[in-house]
């Protein structure tokens, strides 16, 4: 990996860290706030139209990732002239999408009398779902121009525009929370907010890359064709992914109740907000291993080392994060809301499990994006929703939350863990996948196992003030599941690479310092 590489990796994951840790703190603060201030109730429906909008975005899906693959190449050729004809061709495609979303979703509003099931009725519940609506169709007309940005390494300057915009809405919902208590206000700021940010982010991408606002070039027959070959592709595989991450609320609505997707939408969004901070490992480095595979010459061998890292680190980090998350959910929910808004210890264990079996997948993901194995991968998680789907009908009708997110977990299992892992190193490392099913389920009983032991060790503490006991907590977490896997991962060839890579720039300017 070339310098220049290693820097813009470094210079977009610090950037994504502190954009995701601003994003933790804001989110928490603002959740707090809410639940305090307005009715349970309004936090209820913003969970799960949160879910109905991110299921409606499914026209969506697949196009980002596969604009960003098509941009690889004509960035690593310094191809002004295709580049813009790219864009061109995704603002037709973005318009339409805006179109589609807008139509569906108003359709939907007829329909949401018998998703929301609460005990006293809501008053305009109707225009509270259109804002959320109109607060995801407009930021479609934008955003085409800046995944450029992200595909030329340059996420920094996203996130930089990202946080002022957060900050932004985050001051102005407080004064409206507090002078006002008004939820038609605190989901209209926003939508402004995000209004300005899209198109000033378009501006400075046009005054960026100049050739964007005079360039009319169109892209040929085959190369259209052939996007839409992987835009497919991915719309089959990621539609999977959203169902599942998203039906599971709206069924908890039904079966359960609307209020109860608030009970879970304080554990969720800890989980979201966290996996979006794990994902900063592979997001900032999917642009670059891209780049690597689309200008230099790789073996399958070198693929497998990279891929190897990878996993390793995605491990550490998901059996961390889980570990955290079972040990500390029911204190941090009761400090926070109160013990009102606690859902049974059995649901929180599925809810680290279900975390755990998607996110140990991340470098399959990041792999799979930048290698451009759409095509063989299509299916997987349309196959892995259906059991799903029909799992949780029968399970939820029976056991409730607990029966759909244990439907999600056995359908994850069934069928993706293995299928996608045979796919890809058949194609890419010319390798059968045994050792990586050997690897996970070791890695899997290890998990399981430090999440029994740090937990007993978070319970049978023998502290009875709450806030002491929370951070005893903490630094039990943070010492007990590092100790255990650095003393078993340590020596390894995968992470001494990482040790390097991390810390051979600054070794080399200590050294020449010296001299």
């Amino acid at each position: 990996m070339s310098e220049s590489r290693v820097t813009n990796v470094k210079r977009n994951a610090a950037s994504s860290i502190f954009q995701n840790i601003l994003n933790i703190f804001l989110a928490y603060i603002s959740r707090v706030i809410f639940v305090q201030i307005l009715d349970v109730r309004y936090l209820g429906i913003n969970g799960l139209f949160s879910n109905i909008i991110a299921v409606l975005s499914l026209a969506d899906l697949g196009m980002g990732t596969a604009m960003m693959y098509s941009l690889y190449k004509p960035i690593a050729n310094h191809d002004n002239e295709k580049i813009a004809a790219y864009i061109n061709f995704f603002k037709r495609i973005y318009i339409s999408i805006a179109c589609v979303i807008s139509l569906i979703g108003i359709a939907l509003i007829p329909f949401l009398r018998y998703i929301v099931k609460l005990e006293q009725p809501l008053e305009h519940l109707e225009i509270y779902y259109c804002l959320s609506l109109a607060e995801v169709v407009i930021s479609y007309l934008f955003v085409y121009r800046t995944t450029l940005l992200s595909a030329d390494q340059k996420n920094y300057i996203l996130n930089k525009y990202s946080n002022i915009a957060k900050i932004t809405i985050f001051c102005l919902r407080l004064i409206i929370l507090f002078a006002f208590k008004n939820y038609f206000l605190y989901l209209l700021v926003a939508i402004i907010v995000n209004l300005g940010n899209n198109i000033l982010m378009n501006h400075i991408t046009v005054k960026m890359y100049p050739f964007l606002k005079t360039a009319k070039s169109d892209l040929e027959r085959n190369e259209k064709t052939a996007l839409w070959q992987n835009v497919k592709a991915l719309f089959f595989y990621k539609l999977g992914s959203v169902l599942q991450g998203n039906v599971d609320n709206i069924l908890i609505s039904v079966f359960v109740g609307t209020i109860y997707v608030g009970y879970y939408s304080n554990y969720s969004m800890i989980i979201t907000y966290i996996v979006s901070f794990v994902s900063i490992v592979f997001s900032s480095v999917k642009a670059t291993l891209g780049n690597l595979m689309t200008s230099e010459e790789n073996n399958e061998a070198k693929k497998l080392h990279i891929f190897n890292v990878m996993e390793l680190i995605n491990f550490w980090i998901i059996t961390f994060c889980s570990v955290c998350f079972i040990s500390l959910f029911q204190s941090f929910i009761e400090l926070s809301y109160g013990k009102s808004y606690l859902i049974e210890l059995p649901v929180v264990v599925l809810v680290v499990i279900n975390f755990y079996t998607c996110n140990i997948r991340q470098t399959m993901w990041a792999f799979r994006e930048t290698t451009g194995i759409f095509q063989q991968t299509k299916y997987i998680t349309m196959v892995t929703t259906s059991i799903n789907f029909i799992l949780s009908l029968i399970l939820g009708y029976f056991y409730g939350m607990f029966g759909i997110i244990l439907a999600t977990i056995i359908a994850r299992l069934v069928y993706a863990w293995w299928k996608e892992p045979q796919i890809l190193f058949k194609t890419q490392f010319k390798k059968s996948a045994r050792i990586y099913y050997t690897r996970y389920i070791i890695r899997l009983c290890l998990c399981f196992f430090i999440c029994f032991i740090n937990y007993k060790l978070c319970v049978l503490l023998p502290i009875n003030n709450l806030v002491f006991k929370f951070i005893v907590q903490v630094v039990i977490c943070c010492i007990f599941p590092n100790l255990v896997l650095l003393l078993l991962y340590g020596r390894t060839e995968e992470f001494s690479y990482i040790v390097n890579t991390l810390f051979k720039s600054k070794l080399a300017l200590v050294k020449k310092g010296k001299n």
